[in-house]
């Protein structure tokens, strides 16, 4: 089915690309929205696989569609197709895509992020064929993370549905952020290879520029920025443009945008008022009708997801933090303030946005921030948009930026209060260069996208010679890209990886005790299709809850909850009243010195109580019962 499944996708790029008169590369991103939307109904109904037969219906649709039209209207559909395959915007995005899917194929799961919550929670999508029932989120703390990009990954995973590569998943996640990057390649002429080589480059290492976390990781904030980016250059682009068209755009990019992570409505709702702000200057006063559409639709998917983790009772610690600060006064800001600000302006000010040193320019957020301001001034100046887009581009960057990093900061001394690696400006700089990217790289692709469809006409005079004339524009992208990337990142995302995976799988493999290696074998009865949960018993003689979120992926699609206990403290009707909180469906116990037994022989079924088994429980909230599992 894997073939079937590419080829729905190119028939579906294709015949939009058709319809609405426009190149492949800007559909794109249309056609990953709509797969994302497919995909979250989907998964809401516990069938993600359907999108095979979805996939069978579109190709055989296809197939019918050119049956039914004229001899002449099929050779027009097929020139018109063939047109737009040979262009070097598509070529080159073909070229990338292909090379990063390549590439990325032996990645494996290595961020602390991924382990705790993205690459477990993709885990439980590819076996469970869906989101998972009640309380059986194999990430209890990151329960009501959206599932925008990961549905994205398993679409990639799917394609080898008899095994669960990771290399896979992350192809899947670089695809996606890249999708929302190839519009910047729209206006690309000439088939100079050497160009289109650079420019897939320049693209690859764009976000390297300030932000490293999306190169080995699925960095969700790089996600959010690349669908910001994307978002915003689609509202400059009205002219020519239907309002069915326009609108539907913008309507899926920010339904999409909100199932990528929690805080991606607040990206969101400044989409909007960009938008807003831009209809309002155009004089496009009847336009407000269409603004509350593109409003429903982000509001309907993120509200649904909402709703769904409330049934399904998946919670977020930061979530249920958060909820806190806004509800009562348990929490106030940290008491650490001051120590923040110093590190945040210390950071601000001093810190590069990347570790490794560029070529030339290592930008700090604060040079960053500048160099974002004189790029809108530059091309307010040059007049490469109209005047009044011009200004209200220069003013929205400006202000959105001074904005987004004043959330960061209040976000540090309020949510992240506890956080005390942030304490430090080497800390801080990294959550600022993680929690920024909707700011900086969004907005960096917003320009580059700006800068690619007007810049032309600087190259247009007549001492410029015809390659600057047609090239010209893609040089000085490519040139910037050159200047200010962090090439070791983007390197090491790419290729650099291979020489440390079967160090990082020693790592990983390490984490895993022999306590969780028994354990993990003791889950194998339960097998990969079933949505359930576990409370597993630990000693309380170490700290464990690193090497749980490990043992966790390892255990997905399977739900673990843990509780470290004392059991010569522990009394049975107190015991009781832990596992039900814990709302598992079965028992285990690790080995212990303390005497289990005279905890739970009161609710064994039969026999006595041993330690290193798998009980399922029986509870009907008057009385529990533990059933061993053969």
């Amino acid at each position: 089915m894997a073939i079937i499944n590419i080829m729905a996708i190119l028939v579906c790029i294709l015949l939009l690309s058709y319809f609405w008169k426009e190149s492949l590369v800007e559909v794109i991103p249309v056609i990953v929205c709509g797969l994302v939307l497919v995909l979250y109904v989907l998964g809401v109904l516990h069938h993600l696989s359907w999108i095979d037969g979805i996939s069978t219906m579109c190709v055989i649709g296809f197939v019918a569609f050119l049956g039914s039209r004229q001899k002449e209207e099929r050779i027009e559909i097929g020139k018109a197709c063939l047109e737009q395959v040979k262009k070097p915007s598509f070529i080159t995005a073909l070229l990338l895509v292909l090379v990063v899917s390549v590439c990325v194929s032996g990645k494996v799961v290595t961020w602390w992020d991924d382990v705790n919550f993205w690459a477990t929670d993709v885990k439980s999508l590819f076996y469970l064929d869906g989101f998972a029932g009640k309380y059986g989120n194999v990430a209890p703390e990151f329960g009501d993370y959206p599932p925008g990009a990961q549905l994205i990954k398993w679409w990639f995973l799917h394609l080898n549905p008899q095994e669960f590569k990771e290399g896979l998943a992350f192809a899947g996640y670089y695809i996606m952020n890249l999708s929302f990057m190839l519009p910047v390649l729209r206006r690309m002429e000439g088939r100079n290879v050497f160009v289109m080589i650079l420019m897939a480059g320049a693209l690859w290492f764009l976000p390297s520029i300030a932000e490293v976390y999306g190169y080995d990781g699925f960095c969700a904030d790089l996600t959010m920025a690349c669908i910001y980016g994307g978002f915003l250059f689609a509202v400059t682009q009205k002219e020519g443009k239907k309002d069915s068209i326009y609108y539907t755009r913008l309507a899926m990019y920010l339904g999409v945008l909100v199932l990528i992570k929690s805080v991606g409505f607040i990206w969101a709702a400044f989409g909007l008022v960009f938008l807003c702000l831009y209809q309002k200057q155009q004089g496009e006063h009847g336009g407000w009708k269409r603004i509350l559409a593109v409003f429903a639709v982000p509001l309907l998917t993120g509200g649904s997801w909402m709703l769904f983790c409330l049934l399904m009772r998946r919670v977020t610690k930061t979530t249920t933090t958060a909820v806190k600060y806004m509800t009562t006064d348990e929490y106030g800001f940290s008491g650490y303030t001051g120590d923040f600000a110093k590190a945040f302006i210390e950071a601000f000010l001093r810190s590069p946005l990347h570790k490794e040193k560029s070529v030339v320019i290592d930008m700090t957020p604060l040079g960053f921030y500048l160099c974002i301001c004189l790029l809108v001034f530059f091309f307010y100046r040059k007049n490469l948009m109209p005047k009044k887009q011009g200004k209200l581009v220069l003013g929205y960057s400006v202000i959105s930026g001074a904005l987004f990093y004043g959330i960061i900061f209040i976000a540090h001394i309020t949510i992240f209060a506890t956080e005390t690696q942030y304490l430090e400006a080497a800390g801080m700089i990294s959550s600022i260069e993680r929690y920024g990217a909707p700011f900086t790289i969004g907005t960096l692709l917003f320009l580059a996208n700006i800068w690619m469809t007007y810049g032309e006409h600087l190259f247009l005079g007549e001492k410029m010679s015809r390659f600057m004339k047609q090239y010209g524009t893609s040089l000085c992208l490519i040139l910037f890209v050159a200047l200010t990337a962090g090439y070791q990142t983007g390197y090491h995302g790419l290729i650099g990886y291979r020489k440390a995976v079967s160090e990082q799988l020693q790592e990983r493999a390490e984490m895993v005790d022999e306590d969780a290696l028994l354990f993990l074998e003791k889950l194998q009865v339960l097998g990969t299709r079933n949505c359930t949960r576990v409370c597993y018993i630990q000693r309380d003689d170490e700290p464990r809850w690193v090497k749980n979120s490990y043992t966790n992926m390892e255990a997905s699609p399977i739900s673990v909850v843990y509780k470290s206990l004392n059991l010569n403290d522990a009394q049975t009707d107190w015991m009781v009243q832990e596992i039900r909180a814990s709302h598992a469906e079965y028992l285990y116990v690790e080995e212990t010195t303390a005497d289990a037994a005279a905890v739970f022989d009161a609710i064994i079924a039969e026999g006595d109580f041993n330690c290193e088994v798998l009980y399922r429980i029986e509870d009907d909230g008057a009385q529990m019962r533990l059933i061993e599992v053969p």
